[in-house]
């Protein structure tokens, strides 16, 4: 049988575990005392492949926590940046599937913490923030839960929200209007209720002495 050759240490933490001279796979300490592996080893081949089974497993895992420890993420995101560090389908659905029991991974969660973060940050209106739930892959049903129970007032609310922080317009208005329209269709915002949040604008100004 196969013995193990040499056990060493890789720059990001984990140990680089070579077999009869050639490079097999890198564990972690918790999994290299798990396994009771020393140099001078032997393993069979049915101990070799679940050593690579598990080393695999924990490499993507540890991808997958560190992705999920920069921010939160939808379940088609992930997938797509695990396959991009070439790990294998199989593996990223065991390890979507692992995450999801967990609850680290939840796309409802996930829409509705980026609509309220696009809309206090960014001031992003409906139509931003569904094209772009959608281009992150998030499901139609999560999507439509994270946008419901809000109506064209809420909206028009927002809107004029974003407006109130620019300066104030100033007669004739037309540049200004011009100006603020753009600015809400830019940020998701319906052209007709745009236009009203426009409208509504440029009265407030005009009470508080604009002309």
């Amino acid at each position: 049988m196969p013995l193990i050759t040499a056990l060493r240490a890789t720059r990001g933490g984990g140990i680089a575990v070579h077999l009869e001279g050639a490079y097999l796979c890198t564990v972690s300490e918790a999994l290299l005392a798990r396994r009771r592996l020393f140099k001078g080893l032997e393993l069979d081949e049915a101990e070799v492949a679940a050593l690579r089974a598990e080393a695999s497993a924990e490499r993507i895992m540890g991808d997958a926590y560190r992705l999920l420890g920069h921010r939160q993420r939808s379940t088609a995101e992930l997938r797509r940046r695990l396959l991009d560090k070439g790990h294998t389908d199989e593996a990223v659905a065991g390890a979507l599937e692992r995450l999801t029991a967990d609850g680290l991974l939840d796309d409802e969660a996930f829409a509705r913490a980026f609509v309220h973060d696009k809309r206090a940050a960014g001031g992003w209106g409906h139509a931003r923030l569904e094209r772009e739930l959608v281009r992150l892959g998030v499901p139609a049903p999560a999507v439509a839960a994270a946008l419901a129970g809000e109506g064209e007032s809420d909206e028009l609310e927002r809107a004029l929200a974003v407006l109130r922080r620019r300066a104030r317009p100033l007669p004739p208005y037309e540049g200004d209007k011009r100006r603020a329209l753009a600015a809400l269709q830019r940020r998701g915002f319906a052209t007709e209720l745009a236009y009203a949040a426009v409208r509504r604008w440029v009265d407030e100004s005009r009470a508080a002495g604009g002309d």
